[in-house]
């Protein structure tokens, strides 16, 4: 029978948090005047806010919208209260009063725009953000957050030129580089990828993920030893990125140093008990080293942790085969056949 060993590498993508809004609308603070109710009300919601009393502002904000119902600014800058307590749905309320009195108030969009992101609704959220675009919002996040949408979206080209537009309004933007780099070696495009992923570092030095990412665009163009440097730097930043360490075994696999992947790859199951992706690399490395009883141990593993696992159960295969269990390993194979593992299908064959 065949034999081979098929190793799934887990690579992290950046995927950022949206933790940067639009800050409350202080500019448009009212000077109060005599029998002005409604601003004096708004000036105080202004005040709480910038005081964290978000209650209160939105309160005050309230109080402003009583006296004057179509108070643009008050329906803005409540929203932004309510954001700030992850009230979302009560946020979007308000910003849709917002847009309903003031339709190209790009503002309203972007902000719209964060809360539907908070509540998951990716492609409500990324209508909004062009739609702020389209009113002449031009901060770099805008663009930035398109990127990421599309991103998640797998539209990588769409992603990788709104990336560029963020860097081209903010050129130290890390997070935007890393992302880009991430579209590029999504496109297979890795030496922009290191390029990229080289830039971040460069604004950034401090963040593993750029490190454990630029280490896997390495990888991919055969660059074993670079990459480990990179795995290497990014544990140094984060004793426990699991991933990191595991992506470093997948480097010193290739380079055939199976007993410095192992230690790896037990260290990231160390880390995390419920990696498979690990217990699955770890499985090959025993396989390589001829442990073939200890391998099909640590594949059950990979596949108690992860019932479709098909690499898991197509390694397994080949561990039972070579202590002789041919109807285990033929199991294992169609079974991983089963599961999408195209590569199984001559083994399936070679067991009829």
């Amino acid at each position: 029978m065949k034999k081979i060993i098929s190793l799934l590498i887990a690579i992290i993508i950046c995927l950022p948090v949206f933790s940067q809004e639009t800050p409350i609308d202080t500019a448009s603070t009212i000077v109060v005047a005599a029998n002005q109710e409604a601003e004096l009300a708004y000036n105080k919601g202004i005040e709480n806010f910038g005081n964290k009393n978000y209650d209160e502002a939105i309160a005050n904000f309230t109080e402003a919208i009583g006296y004057r119902p179509e108070f643009t600014k008050a329906y803005l800058n409540r929203g932004i209260a309510k954001r700030e307590l992850k009230n979302y749905k009560g946020a979007i309320a308000d910003f849709d009063k917002t847009i309903e009195f003031e339709p190209t108030l790009a503002a309203a969009y972007f902000d719209r725009a964060n809360a539907k992101l908070a509540l998951g609704n990716r492609d409500a959220a990324l209508t909004d953000y062009e739609s702020a675009i389209a009113n002449g919002y031009n901060e770099a996040d805008v663009f930035y957050f398109c990127g990421v949408i599309r991103f998640q979206n797998n539209e990588y080209t769409q992603s990788r030129d709104y990336y560029t537009k963020a860097i081209e309004r903010k050129p130290d933007y890390a997070d935007a580089y890393n992302d880009r780099g991430s579209t590029y070696r999504l496109l297979e495009d890795y030496k922009a990828a290191i390029q990229d992923y080289t830039a971040a570092i460069k604004h950034n030095p401090q963040v593993a993920m750029y490190y454990n990412n630029r280490g896997s665009a390495k990888r991919k163009t055969n660059d074993y030893k670079g990459a480990i440097e990179d795995y290497t730097k990014a544990i140094d930043l984060k004793s426990d990125y699991y991933i990191a360490y595991n992506n470093r075994g997948t480097a010193k696999y290739a380079l055939k140093d199976y007993e410095g992947a192992a230690k790896d790859f037990e260290v990231a199951i160390r880390v995390k008990s419920d990696y498979a992706y690990s217990y699955n690399n770890l499985g090959s490395v025993r396989i390589k080293m001829k442990e073939y009883k200890k391998a099909i141990e640590i594949l059950d593993k990979a596949i108690e942790i992860d019932g479709n696992y098909a690499y898991a159960y197509f390694n397994r295969g080949e561990a039972k085969e070579m202590i002789r269990d041919f109807s285990g390993a033929c199991a294992d194979w169609e079974k991983a056949y089963q599961l999408g593992f195209k590569a199984a299908e001559s083994y399936v064959q070679s067991c009829k």
